[in-house]
């Protein structure tokens, strides 16, 4: 419950920042007229200018005000991602249905259902809480907390962080959920995962023209809650340059990521997840864009501990805008290790097929397309994934297709 406090203490603040920006006018003996003011929101009656599309999806803002020294912006924010999916290959069908019962809507998986708080104060600090709901709201309403965090941002080469936070190393990791245009991430993506951890960090960009960097540092241990700071530690560093200038490209920026973990696998009683079973991991990616078209590669490596093998993998994922709001979407993924358990397959949903789920060469390529009904505030998804997996513990391997179809919406 701790981040509904937080929620609920930011509201009380932002009321008393809107009273203090308010001291000083003239006493309520008469009705002068208001005086001209930006501020819109919900706390102000006011919604923004616009369509009745956009004044609609701006009633999460509670309140908008950049002339306000005090409170920029508050607003609520939330996340309805929905999907289904089924596939099977020959040891049999899985799917979305396998799922724990507590997150399916019947045989729908509810991916994500969140609400939250963010805001911008004194010009520079902002601050971000989601929190994660049951999706029947039992046995109760609160689920978990996997982000809140502050950041002061002095200026576009400086921006100082601290909470708990989602880690994002790799490319793929580095969009947001909400914003991810294919619905899961890579199978090597996911076994790098470190998940929502508690820590700090320091970031930039436009350094120098085109350089960013990132450095991060956070307790390991993957809580549904704070970090108890018992486990080992999670160092991500980052380092890129951004060429756009230097082509005809719209983006052009490459980047080189190191992960360190100070104890892979730890885990205790109250950990719900283990960490990852490596102790160094890299990436290295490239992301161009131009008008409609994209691309996306990515090589990622890690040094296997706890009995896990060394694994290295390549990801490339190309897209096209057919029309402004009609995107198709592609995806190729190789992945290999000395091992027979040196590839897991994706817990969506693939791992739950009844045959082997770990081999030592896995391959898989995805084509989807996706409906921007209001950009990623309301997209429908759909996509067909074949996977491919050989070296497994018993020689039968996976070799399967997966038919997934979604609707995502974000406020």
């Amino acid at each position: 419950m701790t981040s509904l406090r937080l929620t609920a203490a930011l509201l009380w603040l932002a009321a008393g920042f809107l009273h203090c920006s308010s001291a000083g006018s003239a006493p309520a003996t008469t009705t002068p007229a208001a005086p001209a003011t930006g501020a819109t929101g919900l706390l102000t009656g006011k919604l923004a200018a616009g369509s009745p599309s956009d004044q609609l999806w701006s009633i999460p803002t509670l309140y908008k005000n950049e002339d306000n020294p005090l409170l920029q912006e508050l607003a609520v924010i939330g996340q309805l991602q929905t999907q289904y999916g089924y596939g099977s290959d020959d040891s049999g069908q899985f799917g979305s249905n396998d799922l724990s019962e507590e997150s399916l809507w019947g045989d729908i998986e509810v991916r994500r259902f969140r609400i939250g708080l963010k805001a911008r104060l004194f010009g520079k600090l902002s601050f971000l809480n989601l929190t994660d709901l049951y999706p029947d709201l039992s046995p109760r309403i609160y689920k978990r907390t996997p982000e809140t965090y502050f950041t002061w941002a002095e200026n576009e080469a400086l921006n100082i962080s601290a909470g708990k936070v989602e880690l994002k190393f790799n490319r793929e990791q580095e969009y947001s959920s909400r914003e991810f245009p294919v619905f899961e991430r890579s199978a090597l993506g996911n076994m790098f995962y470190g998940g929502e951890l508690t820590g700090a960090w320091v970031c930039g960009k436009g350094i120098k023209g085109g350089w960013l960097y990132f450095l991060g540092a956070y307790s390991n241990d993957r809580e549904d809650e704070w970090s108890d700071f018992e486990g080992g530690a999670m160092i991500l560093g980052k380092i890129g340059y951004n060429y756009t200038p230097m082509t005809d490209f719209d983006l052009a920026e490459v980047k080189f990521q190191l992960l360190h973990n100070t104890d892979p696998g730890y885990s205790d009683s109250n950990t719900p997840t283990a960490s990852p079973l490596y102790s160094n991991c890299i990436s290295i990616s490239n992301e161009l864009t131009k008008g409609p078209y994209g691309l996306t590669t990515e090589f990622m490596w890690g040094d296997g501990t706890e009995g896990a093998s060394d694994v290295c993998g390549l990801y490339a994922m190309p897209f096209w805008f057919i029309t402004k709001k009609l995107q198709l979407i592609s995806v190729i993924e190789v992945a290999g290790g000395s091992e027979d358990n040196a590839v897991l397959l994706p817990k969506r949903y693939e791992y739950y097929s009844p045959g082997d789920n770990t081999g030592d060469r896995y391959f898989a390529t995805f084509a989807g397309l996706n409906y921007y009904v209001n950009g990623h505030k309301l997209k429908l998804m759909s996509g067909v994934k074949y996977s491919y997996l050989d070296g497994t513990p018993t020689g039968d391997g996976f070799d399967g297709w997966t038919f997934i179809a979604g609707v995502r919406m974000a406020f």
